[in-house]
């Protein structure tokens, strides 16, 4: 279940234009086939063209390919939701343009570098234009559509011009090759992009979140807060070096006195772990900026409440273990919690080797010889860090989440400091241990043995701040210590303000 949509303080919703474009949309397909037309003429003229320097891979081949495959497969698979989100497709084509621009033959001729300088110009204007235009800052298409037709008259230009005089085998050349054809497919098929795209009416209070400029599939884009908070990401890149780690021990008769309260209801494998995850869901509630999370040296609001666990069939060395996923809501009560974790620990359970979907996934990246499966997590380290994975990946990934939760008192040992993953975006890990007994001196001065509850967390210091952290945590503790409260459903669910 999704967060209902986020109002920033000053009610964008009702501000920034928003579009989409819907599957049944004959632009959509239109700019799908141009797409693959351009693709397809590319690698023709890739074949022919034969090594010209690392520069001509970069900009000749990879960009204009990615942002090709990328707008054409994308459009009408996601353009509904979230397609005009990023970009970065018009930016690879741009600067893809400039690069035949200058290195074209048609730029050395004297009566055309006139022309090549206007072209530059004119590629950094369709970028710029995209931006404006899909990022709600200029409420027409029109200036963008003009912009990305103006290339159409300057590379007729230019073929009238090699097709005259000393340039003639230039031009016969270019026609040849097929590059022509995939640059003039290419620009052509950004112009159906954007015709493609449906200018949404009004939003009303209610509706869903609409995804907008900068969001991400799994958050929405942070748009506020003060200049640091966009600083300080760049300057700590890691999550290891942006940690933070709090430890807690906690008195643990109302823990214990909950627990049997709930089994006693009917709730029979109800324990620690649900208390406290309902603890946290319940944190949420009031504190939502600790679901945010940081990728691409950006803070997002995650748009629902994920936690992944480590389960294993049995406590044998050796044994098969995986991670499961939870789907919560801040609004749960504690037996919605139980009701949600357990049904995921018997999905798991129900495989004969605890196979979930992404171990499965682990063991076809298995196959892969290892320099090759370096290059591919460095290819998912790259598409996660611009946002480009696609929403199945996200769903099977344990390194994708709000919170990373772990039980080291099943293992007989205290709760650990565990790490935050540096793939992935998971903001806070915490690890419990088993209940332990203390001797401690009453308000009478008499020693008397008490249960204590510890865990610790790690948290990523860059998506809130320090008081941020402490007001969640003290909440989290109060919560803990009088469990009673998560029967009942929270008056609010409170939304990140920015």
């Amino acid at each position: 279940m999704r967060l209902s949509p986020v109002l920033h303080k000053d009610g964008f919703m009702d501000k920034v234009t928003t579009y989409s474009a819907r599957r049944g949309n004959v632009f959509v397909w239109l700019a799908s086939l141009a797409m693959l037309v351009s693709i397809v003429f590319r690698v023709i003229w890739l074949t022919k063209a034969g090594g010209r320097g690392l520069w001509f891979v970069i900009f000749g081949a990879v960009l204009p390919l990615a942002a090709a495959l990328f707008l054409g497969v994308r459009l009408p698979i996601r353009g509904e939701k979230y397609f005009f989100v990023t970009v970065r497709p018009a930016m690879c084509i741009g600067i893809c343009c400039i690069y035949s621009i200058i290195a074209g033959t048609f730029i050395r001729t004297r009566g055309l570098k006139l022309l090549g300088i206007s072209g530059i110009v004119i590629c950094i204007a369709q970028v710029v234009l995209y931006y404006l235009t899909f990022s709600g800052k200029i409420s027409t298409k029109i200036p963008a559509l003009l912009v990305w037709a103006i290339p159409w008259v300057m590379m007729l230009a230019s073929l009238i011009g090699l097709a005259g005089g000393r340039a003639s085998a230039s031009f016969a050349a270019v026609l040849k090759e097929g590059h022509f054809i995939s640059e003039l497919a290419m620009v052509l098929g950004v112009i159906f992009a954007i015709f493609s795209a449906k200018k949404l009416p009004p939003y009303q209070e209610g509706d869903p979140y609409r995804y907008r400029y900068g969001d991400r599939l799994d958050g929405r884009l942070v748009r506020g807060g003060i200049p640091l908070d966009k600083v300080s990401p760049y300057i700590m890149v890691n999550r290891g070096g942006a940690s933070n780690l709090i430890n807690y021990s906690i008195d643990a008769s109302g823990i214990e006195r909950y627990i049997h309260k709930k089994r006693k209801d009917g709730l029979k494998h109800f324990g620690t772990t649900h208390v406290l995850l309902a603890s946290y869901v319940r944190m949420c509630s009031e504190y939502p900026g600790v679901m945010r999370f940081l990728s691409g040296q950006k803070v997002f609001q995650r748009m629902k409440l994920t936690v992944k666990m480590v389960v294993k069939k049995d406590l044998k060395l050796g044994s098969p273990e995986t991670i499961i996923s939870v789907d919560l809501y801040p609004g749960d009560t504690a037996e919605d919690v139980y009701e949600k974790f357990n049904a995921a620990v018997e999905e798991a359970n129900a495989e004969a080797d605890l196979d979930s979907g992404f171990d499965k996934l682990a063991g076809l990246l298995n196959l892969i010889p290892g320099v090759f499966l370096k290059f591919m997590i460095w290819l998912l380290k790259t598409l996660d860090y611009f946002g480009l994975l696609p929403p199945e990946l996200l769903e099977l990934s344990p390194f994708h989440g709000s919170l990373f939760i772990t039980s080291m008192g099943s293992l007989g040992i205290p709760p650990i400091y565990h790490h935050l993953y540096d793939f992935g975006n998971i903001p806070v890990f915490i690890a419990f241990g088993a209940k332990r007994t203390e001797n401690v001196l009453n308000a009478g001065g008499e020693p008397e043995k008490k249960k204590y509850f510890d865990f610790k967390a790690v948290t990523d210091e860059r998506i809130v701040d320090g008081q941020y952290y402490a007001a969640a945590f003290k909440k989290f503790k109060a919560l803990l210590l009088r469990p009673e409260i998560l029967d009942e459903k929270p008056e609010a669910v409170k939304e990140d303000i920015y």
